[in-house]
Order: structure tokens, then C-alpha cells, then sequence
């Protein structure tokens, strides 16, 4: 690749700008080609911003009250967590029917179960699987035994 022989491109001619007598030029403006009825003129600055501290003073002590309202609200939650863990009775108890483990969360004022892991419907699927797993096992073992006569 030449670079040397690039031609070098002249800016293309045209007619001068029209300087307008009606614009008066400020400073740090910027000149534009727009007719005299379309003038764009800078605005004028306008007042400062006042600023009231004491509306911050008050944010700030209610974001303080809110944040401690919150702390007492998660502190009691926090309690009533505990106490409801220190009041459940949990037990492993192994199903006989499946030979799971089963962690069982009970209340001990009702003898009502809470929660409970593997979930009941789990253990009912278990349940139903191993007894198709029996009744087949059971039909080949008679399969094996049976003796065929021919007379």
C-alpha cells in the first residue's frame, strides 16, 4: 500500500457567511447561519437555590428513627424464631416400610406434626415403588418353580 500519493482534498468554496448588523455577538457565543425571525439567544441566568438544612436535619433523624424501628422489629423476630425452635420436639424415626430416615418436627402442646422430611408423599411413592418391586420379584421366583408337563 502507497500512502505517499494521496491526493490531498481543498475545501470546497462557497459563498462567504452573511454577517447580520441585528445579532449583537456576546461573549463566548457561538456563530450560526439562521435566518434573522429564528435568532437563538442565551438565557439569562436565574436565582440561586435556596437550600434548607433543617429538611435534611429532619431526613436525617427520621431515617435514624426508622432504621431503629427496624432493629427492634428484626430483634423481635429474631426471638420469636428462637422460641418457636426451643418449642418443636424433633425426632429421626426410621420407616419401617421403606427403611428412610425421616426427621419429624412436632409440636409438643399438640402432638401435630410440622414439618416433616422426606415429605409424606415421598415416602408413599417409596412405599408403592417397593411393593411393585416385591410383586415382580415374586412372580419370577413362581415362574422359576413352575413345571411344565407335556403329555
Amino acid at each position: 500500500m502507497d500512502f505517499g500519493s494521496a491526493s490531498k482534498l481543498a475545501p470546497v468554496g462557497g459563498p462567504p457567511p452573511v454577517s447580520r448588523a441585528d445579532v449583537v455577538a456576546t461573549q463566548g457565543s457561538v456563530s450560526v447561519e439562521l435566518p434573522p425571525e429564528q435568532t437563538v439567544q442565551s438565557a439569562q441566568a436565574g436565582t440561586a437555590v435556596k437550600l434548607e438544612l433543617r429538611a435534611r436535619d429532619r431526613d436525617a433523624q427520621s431515617r435514624a428513627a426508622f432504621e431503629q424501628r427496624t432493629a427492634v422489629k428484626q430483634q423481635q423476630r429474631q426471638q420469636s424464631e428462637a422460641d418457636v425452635k426451643q418449642s418443636v420436639d424433633r425426632r429421626l424415626v426410621i420407616e419401617p416400610r421403606t427403611r428412610t430416615v425421616v426427621l419429624e418436627e412436632k409440636d409438643p402442646r399438640t402432638g401435630e406434626t410440622i414439618a416433616q422430611l422426606p415429605d409424606e408423599t415421598l415416602l408413599k411413592l417409596r412405599i408403592y415403588s417397593r411393593e411393585l418391586t416385591e410383586r415382580a420379584q415374586d412372580d419370577r421366583d413362581t415362574r422359576r418353580h413352575e413345571i411344565e408337563r407335556i403329555a
